[in-house]
């Protein structure tokens, strides 16, 4: 069963939505579970009574009282709803810079198109079958004092390499074995994972910040995006963002 919320103050597009959530259901050959929600107010209560976590949210921008914004926070306070696909679908472009903290999978505009609404939907149930069908706890195994250590990839923040040796920051622990950063990187899922230096790999989910010539992660330490990995480094992160040009 996949699971989606669908949050809209105007109950006319809430009904809309959820009916064209329904018609893909046989495409996946998955049962669909739609919750609505016509307030932030309303779908905000009710994680916090139920703790239910969703598959995919559809969420306006714009809504009376607790806007779209403040409940996609809301949905990012646990740390399960992290992995929620969140999708605002809203008449308004122009909140770019409050959304991108959020990992917004994708944006749909109003007035709602259907082919544009089947393909951007498409592609988070894809998103949720694909996750489903990797190992629950995915790790990455080093050589370290004579062992081999799994380490789980979610708590991998960045990599870095300095005079053959990689110093593997994680959110519990420092590594430091022998290795080079093509061979880790190449191991390490390349939607979440960038190089954006010679000596810097870093993980997505763990970055606070990302400007035109630096990264910020969320322990405050900044590292430099250099030229040669600029424009390879952005792509990779707008695919991450679900930004599309």
């Amino acid at each position: 069963m996949i699971c989606f919320a669908v949050c809209d103050d105007n109950q006319a597009i809430t009904g809309y939505l959820e009916r064209m959530v329904m018609a893909l259901e046989p495409l996946y050959n998955q049962k669909f579970d739609v919750s609505t929600f016509f307030s932030g107010e309303s779908f905000c209560k009710h994680l916090n009574e139920t703790g239910e976590i969703f598959d995919i949210v559809l969420m306006d921008i714009e809504m009376h009282g607790i806007t779209g914004i403040e409940a996609g926070r809301k949905l990012r306070e646990n740390i399960a709803g992290d992995q929620t696909l969140l999708i605002f679908v809203s008449g308004h472009k122009s909140y770019y810079h409050e959304i991108i903290d959020l990992n917004v999978f994708r944006f749909i505009p109003k007035p709602i198109f259907t082919d544009e609404f089947n393909l951007k939907l498409g592609d988070a149930v894809k998103r949720v079958l694909r996750q489903r069908q990797l190992p629950t706890n995915p790790s990455l195994a080093v050589k370290n004092g004579g062992y081999e250590i799994h380490i789980p990839i979610s708590s991998i923040i960045y990599l870095e390499s300095k005079a053959r040796i990689i110093h593997l920051h994680a959110t519990n622990k420092l590594y430091k074995y022998y290795g080079k950063l093509n061979e880790e990187q190449a191991k390490l899922p390349e939607h979440t994972f960038s190089r954006i230096h010679n000596s810097y790999l870093i993980n997505f989910s763990h970055a606070k910040c990302v400007a035109a010539k630096s990264v910020t992660m969320l322990d405050d330490r900044q590292f430099p995006i250099s030229e040669k990995y600029r424009d390879t480094f952005k792509s990779a992160y707008s695919r991450y963002r679900g930004i599309k040009k």
